[in-house]
């Protein structure tokens, strides 16, 4: 069932004729940043956002931090946003990841990674590890508890998350305190039954999460688990996980199959399946009333992994 507020999205704004296909990139990207303008309210206040840029592989990447009023030791969120590693920036979630620092609370980190088609897989992974390796190291300078951190993102951002945490277990390094993955793809062989449930009139069709995927992996196989975090044979010794799925999502089945294998390799994990929600639904809080709960159950389970008392 749908959302009332969903379903008046779905009827109004979005529903509109598919145009040319593959789409243009640039009208993509311009749309990801107009959607959160119209659709996500105020933005929520908080105490300081500063802009800065480390140096990547051979580039600089742009990172967003956000500073909450709360005094208090805070934990630090390195956070990679959506866009099928195409389009995304951190002007297209600056309302989500204020609201991250705000009701949680804590420092954000927002990530400008390198997207697909100009640089493909592992471009946008590399660029999300070097971020997370700087934040750690700089964790007191920004005014974060140099003890606890967490990884997050939506939908490609909950796969980079994903992916970051097995390659930091894969090389010996300290796994967050927490996942937060929200909508993530987690499957580059778009095989799960939600593909075929949703795969038209849910605002993201399966058509586009096979081509976001097509793009993003250019030729790189299916089955890596960097790639697809799915693929991976063992999830064991991986940071404590919340994992939100929207109810009506061609990405359902991939987020509730990672936190079933999650929990059965013995991974605290806490699966909070969104009722009435559609992808991309934390994006759009100005028009839909009901992701604000949603939200705050998601940050609500984020805040006992981190042992958060707020």
């Amino acid at each position: 069932m749908l959302d009332k507020d969903i379903q008046r999205l779905l009827d109004t704004v979005f529903n509109v004729a598919p145009g040319a296909f593959p789409p243009a990139i640039d009208p993509l990207r311009a749309a990801a940043i107009e959607a959160p303008l119209r659709f996500g309210g105020a933005p929520e206040p908080v105490d300081s956002v500063v802009d800065v840029r480390i140096a990547g592989a051979g580039t600089e990447i742009p990172l967003r931090i956000y500073r909450p009023e709360a005094q208090s030791p805070l934990p630090l969120i390195v956070f990679a946003h959506g866009g099928g590693w195409v389009t995304g920036s951190l002007e297209s979630h600056d309302k989500f990841c204020r609201i991250l620092a705000r009701r949680l609370p804590a420092v954000v980190v927002s990530v400008d990674y390198r997207c697909a088609p100009e640089h493909v897989y592992p471009a946008a992974l590399d660029d999300v590890a070097t971020a997370w390796h700087w934040a750690r190291a700089n964790a007191r300078k920004l005014g974060a508890d140099a003890r606890r951190f967490a990884l997050a993102g939506d939908s490609s951002g909950g796969n980079l998350a994903a992916a970051l945490a097995l390659r930091l277990r894969s090389e010996g390094a300290a796994q967050p305190q927490l996942q937060l993955l929200l909508y993530p793809a987690l499957d580059a062989t778009c095989s799960r039954a939600a593909y075929r449930d949703f795969a038209t009139g849910f605002n993201l069709s399966a058509q586009q999460m096979a081509w976001y995927w097509d793009v993003y992996r250019a030729g790189a196989d299916q089955q890596a688990p960097e790639l697809s975090p799915l693929a991976a044979d063992d999830l064991s010794r991986l940071a404590p996980s919340v994992i939100a799925v929207a109810e009506n999502d061609v990405l359902r089945d991939d987020g509730i199959d990672y936190a079933t294998r999650l929990h059965a390799a013995g991974v605290p994990t806490r699966l909070i399946r969104c009722e009435g929600m559609i992808h991309g639904f934390v994006r759009w809080t100005g028009m839909v009333p009901a992701a604000h709960r949603w939200i705050d159950t998601v940050l609500q389970a984020s805040r006992e992994a981190l042992k958060l008392r707020v």
